[in-house]
C-alpha cells in the first residue's frame, strides 16, 4: 500500500484523563502545541472535552480561563438545553472547575 503523499500525519503521546465527578464523566485530551497546525486552539491549558456516553458531544476548552466553566458558556458550547443530558450545566461546569484544580496542583509538581 502507498502512502498518500496529500496525507499529514503527527503522532504524540498525549496524556488522555478520564474523569468522573458525580454523575459527569469526561475524557480530557490534551490539545498540545505540536498539533497547533492541525486545531486553532492548542497549547497550555486546552484540552478537548469530551462528554462520556454522549454521541458528538465534545468542544475544545481552555480549562485556565474562567469564562470556560461558566454554566451558560458550557450549555451553548455542548447543547445541553437540546440534547436530554442526564445533568445540567451547573453539574458540568462544577465537574470542569474541579478538575481545573486538579490540572493546576499537577503543575505546580512539575
Amino acid at each position: 500500500m502507498d502512502v498518500d503523499p496529500g496525507l499529514s500525519k503527527d503522532i504524540q503521546h498525549l496524556g488522555v484523563r478520564f474523569y468522573r465527578r458525580g454523575s459527569v464523566d469526561l475524557m480530557l485530551v490534551p490539545l498540545m502545541e505540536e498539533t497547533a497546525s492541525y486545531t486553532m486552539l492548542a497549547g497550555d491549558g486546552y484540552y478537548l472535552v469530551t462528554l462520556l456516553g454522549q454521541p458528538g458531544a465534545a468542544y475544545p476548552l481552555n480549562l485556565r480561563s474562567a469564562v470556560s466553566l461558566d454554566p451558560e458558556y458550557l450549555a451553548e458550547k455542548f447543547r445541553l438545553d437540546r440534547r436530554g443530558f442526564g445533568y445540567t450545566p451547573e453539574e458540568l461546569s462544577d465537574a470542569l472547575g474541579a478538575i481545573a484544580h486538579d490540572l493546576a496542583l499537577e503543575e505546580r509538581m512539575d
